[in-house]
């Protein structure tokens, strides 16, 4: 487990990055089984939230959540030029009221949600040595899952692909 510590601005923007990865159909499946599984972000959603008037929010994250909250940063400022474009409105469950209620003055104007859309880029870069190490871990996990797979195949048996 990686523990994350955001700053009050940055909890908003995890927060809003949660909302895009949740509203996306299948984010919390898990792509072998097709299952629901706790890796995704809804355990990171649900903390920040009651959480997000702190100055300092820490986040306990596996590698996987890191990684994907990596992505989700990314999707939340592609969502923020959307809500500007669309004059406040977005087809991510929950993002427009969010929005509206973090920052007040993008119910005038949409198109403040421009000025916001750097901060979810920039804390992604911020973020950028434990996403590549926590990419590191996965990658290892998956080495050693398939060495192991691997070993439990006896050579005579090629068959068995």
């Amino acid at each position: 487990m990686t523990t994350l510590q955001f700053r009050n601005e940055d909890a908003r923007f995890v927060y809003l990055a949660t909302l895009v990865h949740l509203g996306r159909p299948g984010s919390e499946l898990d792509p072998a089984t097709l299952q629901r599984h706790d890796l995704g972000l809804q355990a990171v959603h649900d903390y920040v939230l009651p959480r997000l008037n702190q100055a300092v929010v820490e986040v306990e994250a596996s590698p996987y959540q890191v990684v994907r909250l990596g992505e989700a940063l990314l999707g939340c400022g592609n969502e923020l030029k959307q809500f500007a474009l669309a004059e406040g409105r977005s087809m991510v469950p929950g993002f427009s009221d969010a929005v509206h209620e973090m920052y007040p003055e993008t119910v005038e104007d949409p198109s403040v949600a421009m000025d916001l859309v750097q901060h979810p880029v920039m804390l992604r870069n911020r973020m950028a040595q434990a996403l590549r190490d926590a990419q590191a871990q996965i990658d290892q996990a998956v080495e050693d899952h398939r060495a192991q797979e691997r070993a439990k195949k006896r050579w005579w048996e090629i068959w068995k692909g």
